[in-house]
């Protein structure tokens, strides 16, 4: 007896919403360039663009004496070098940030060493913005937790030291 055995993926598939959001980069004239997966409940995040940002520097030491063109190369096989393990470690540095894709999607289409006119990396500007972004996020999701907190504790505040029943 030649009995067929089938697999229901499906019933095998356990859906959460971990509060993940899909968030477009654009630039400057409103063209996508990228996108970026962002928890915007994740107060961790606070704590690791912190911590990335403090090993930035560790990352921008090396290329203080080689010069990177305005395509985002350099001029020597052994500048090439540093640039690239520099490169590498601001990837690495940018993804464990998300806990994804944020290399990849600020840096896939320009070089993150690429200098601006500003005179700053684009990567230094990438990263301005994730800070920014990250700080206007997390206000946005403590004012709403905190508004739904009072909701709850309304009831049992009054007087100080002192606490009623809801109504």
């Amino acid at each position: 007896m030649n009995i067929e055995k089938t697999t229901n993926t499906a019933a095998l598939n356990i859906t959460v919403d971990d509060g993940m959001r899909a968030v477009p980069i654009t630039n400057n004239l409103g063209v996508e360039i990228g996108k970026f997966y962002f928890r915007p409940t994740d107060i961790g995040i606070i704590d690791r663009y912190n911590e990335i940002i403090e090993k930035v520097p560790d990352v921008f030491k090396p290329l203080e004496n080689i010069n990177i063109k305005s395509d985002g190369t350099a001029g020597s096989d052994d500048e090439m070098q540093i640039l690239k393990e520099s490169e590498t470690k601001l990837y690495e540095l940018c993804d464990y940030l998300f806990n994804g894709n944020l290399s990849e999607a600020f840096f896939g289409s320009m070089h993150p060493f690429s200098p601006l006119e500003s005179g700053m990396f684009y990567c230094e500007n990438a990263l301005d913005s994730v800070g920014k972004f990250i700080a206007a996020q997390f206000q946005r999701s403590v004012k709403g937790v905190e508004k739904r907190i009072s909701g709850y504790t309304k009831g049992y505040k009054s007087a100080p030291g002192k606490h009623r029943k809801a109504d």
